[in-house]
């Protein structure tokens, strides 16, 4: 991690971003142009420098909020319909909730200080995705089984890996017509758009020395693409019980950011996460954030994950 006087830098000058934003966009936008005047000791300057050019990927990715999180909605609504599907012709009984998420910005930008070390541009994976929670009430591994045949479809219809499954998806999918006109034109129109799935992380197989488990990848837009190319974003897939070992359990956020599973890391993440706190909420006029209290009072998700687009699937509710 850079040297303490840096990070003070740059938390002194996330408080005069904040106090002179009305929103998101602009605490982005202040920060960068705040800091590009600012100078750091020579053994900072590399890491200084490519935490900047991370900050203007994450002032790129603001922009387009509206677009992108439609965007997620979009695919959102495709994953249920191949749930739907699976379920309808493979005579499964999968009960899914499916929900997509922004991540905040104090994340975001903490996440884009820790990477800087790595390369000279800081590629955030996750700063939109979603999330589906299994919710059968049946042994782990027959969940798991259903996890692997979701992954395998999304890989084979959206991602385009499997023409026999695309083809019978499209089939099925063209033939009900009890599906809304504009549903079937925003699951055509994803269908259109060339994913690739990479960044695979199968945590069920090989879980995680906290206990973290869930299989995880990363739906990625061919750069030929003439909609969003480059445009990238997660997908985990759980049960409830991992799940709940994640939210609350071995694997929480909180003891996977205050244990002892790698010290240094650890300490990179305490120290990356000080920097984006807000110091005197009663300085800022942002619209909708007031405290850290509740996501109530954080309406914009600068200090929690945004969801959006919540989705239940089961066969006992279609």
């Amino acid at each position: 991690m850079m040297n303490q006087a840096t990070l003070d830098l740059i938390h002194q000058k996330y408080q005069e971003a904040l106090e002179n934003s009305g929103n998101v966009l602009e605490i982005v936008e202040n920060l960068y142009r705040i800091l590009s005047e600012e100078e750091v000791c020579e053994e900072d300057s590399a890491r200084f420098d490519s935490f900047l050019d991370g900050l203007r990927g994450c002032i790129a990715y603001r922009h387009k909020t509206f677009v992108l999180t439609n965007l997620i909605t979009y695919i959102n609504i495709t994953f249920m319909y191949i749930v739907l599907w699976l379920n309808s012709t493979r005579g499964l009984n999968i009960d899914i909730n499916l929900y997509s998420r922004r991540k905040s910005l104090e994340s975001d930008l903490a996440k884009v200080l820790r990477k800087s070390k790595y390369d000279t541009s800081a590629t955030i994976r996750d700063r939109f995705g979603v999330r589906g929670i299994f919710l059968n009430d049946i042994p782990e591994q027959e969940v798991e089984q259903y996890i692997y045949i979701v992954y395998e479809a999304v890989l084979g219809i959206i991602a385009g890996k499997n023409r026999k499954m695309s083809k019978e998806f499209s089939e099925w999918f063209e033939s009900k017509e009890d599906i809304p006109l504009l549903d079937k034109e925003t699951v055509r129109h994803v269908l259109e758009i060339p994913f690739a799935v990479d960044f695979v992380k199968d945590f069920m197989n090989s879980p995680k020395p906290n206990g973290y488990k869930s299989l995880q990848f990363t739906l990625t837009i061919q750069m030929y693409s003439q909609i969003l190319p480059g445009f990238q974003m997660e997908v985990q897939l759980r049960s409830r019980e991992m799940h709940r070992i994640a939210e609350t359990g071995t694997a929480s956020h909180f003891d996977y950011e205050n244990g002892s599973f790698d010290e240094d890391e650890e300490e990179e993440r305490k120290l990356a996460k000080e920097v984006f706190v807000v110091d005197d909420f009663s300085k800022l006029h942002i619209i909708g954030f007031t405290s850290y209290e509740s996501k109530e009072d954080d309406r914009d998700g600068i200090h929690f994950a945004k969801e959006f687009n919540n989705r239940r699937i089961s066969t006992t509710l279609v």
